[in-house]
């Protein structure tokens, strides 16, 4: 299910996705992945409180359970493999930034997508459900890489030019001359040039993403928020399908009059819409993101080691909070001007300012206090 979106950015249910930009130059050198911003810790959400000190708890993420959601899930699984390993579409180089693929990633993602069965976390502890990178950091983990993100990848958008033959002449797969003044023009890899039956040359030049995101998950519900508590819910932050620059981000917390949960999410009560005031509800909450600020690296044309960032969203319920339905997003902004200025001093003319919206938060925490 796909929601387009006015201008060239959009939205799909389960992974939110951006991108926008995309400008017509050649493929670019391959650098360092970026730093910037450290992973949040994995640490257990129970903790013995202190006297008097809001306590840190384990939310309660709900995943409705409706008819017939097993006979999915087993048509689901039973297309898998216990042994998964990646096809032939797209280049191997394209990966090789990234973990080894795990044998059940194929299985672990149906049951994360149905049932929201494990914890996105920075490492894998099976014995806590908690899924690390060697999982959320393959593409093949999003589900709208199949729906979305291979086609781009495989078909990228191209710019196409016309040169009269008069004036120009094809002398190899990858070379023009200017029969005037004799420069040669030898094409980037991935441009394609060819004679028309009219002698003019037809040259195709692939496009480069210069921003976009994509995140997942995007909406979760947690259904027992208690006044004066803490607790903590994950994402993980994409740079977008074909993205070749390194973007600079800020997570900031953001309270929308109105949301409803897409797809089949609901809350136990069968209801999917939050309608709230904003400048009551960010009262009641206080929103803290670990990293809050970072780079993420490329996508194309290769999936660098930092093209995924897992994100923790920390929320203080106020001890004053009425009970009731809220909805609490995440949006990304641009980075600090010093933050910018370090990262343009390291990457050049490969770095991006981000802040680019899609007309919703990107990521969306539906929360019931009781």
């Amino acid at each position: 299910m796909e929601k387009e979106k006015t201008g060239p950015s959009w939205y799909i249910p389960l992974a939110v996705v951006a991108l926008v930009a995309i400008l017509a130059v050649g493929c670019l050198s391959n650098q360092a992945p970026a730093g910037g911003g450290q992973p949040p810790s994995n640490e257990s959400a129970v903790k013995t409180p202190e006297p008097n000190k809001t306590q840190l708890v384990e939310p309660k993420v709900y995943h409705p359970y409706y008819e017939g959601l097993d006979s999915i899930v087993t048509a689901e699984l039973n297309k898998t493999s216990a042994d998964a390993k990646r096809g032939d579409y797209l280049p191997a180089a394209m990966f090789q930034g990234l973990p080894t693929m795990p044998k059940d990633l194929y299985q672990m993602q149906v049951l994360f997508k149905y049932y929201r069965m494990g914890k996105i976390r920075n490492q894998t502890d099976i014995s806590n459900k908690e899924i690390g990178p060697e999982y959320w950091k393959q593409p093949e983990w999003i589900p709208t890489f199949t729906t979305n993100g291979l086609a781009i990848i495989q078909n990228p958008p191209m710019d196409t030019y016309y040169y009269d033959w008069a004036e120009y002449e094809l002398i190899s797969a990858n070379q023009m001359r200017n029969k005037n003044t004799g420069a040669v023009t030898t094409f980037k890899p991935g441009v394609v040039a060819k004679l028309l039956e009219n002698k003019t040359i037809e040259v195709k030049v692939p496009r480069i993403g210069v921003e976009g995101y994509t995140v997942y998950p995007s909406d979760t519900i947690i259904v027992d928020a208690q006044p004066d508590t803490i607790f903590d819910v994950y994402t993980v932050l994409y740079s977008g399908w074909y993205v070749q620059l390194y973007q600079g981000v800020k997570l900031v917390s953001t309270f929308p009059t109105s949301g409803a949960i897409e797809d089949f999410q609901i809350f136990p009560d069968g209801t999917k819409s939050v309608n709230q005031t904003p400048s009551d509800v960010q009262k009641y909450f206080k929103v803290e993101f670990e990293p809050d600020q970072f780079v993420l690296d490329p996508s194309f044309p290769a999936f660098r080691e930092g093209w995924a960032k897992l994100v923790r969203m920390r929320i203080t319920v106020n001890e004053s909070t009425p009970k009731g339905k809220y909805l609490i997003g995440m949006d990304i902004v641009p980075p600090s001007k010093e933050f910018s200025d370090d990262m343009l001093w390291k990457y050049k003319t490969e770095y991006r300012v981000g802040g680019v919206g899609i007309g919703r938060p990107f990521f969306r925490v539906f929360l019931q206090v009781v």
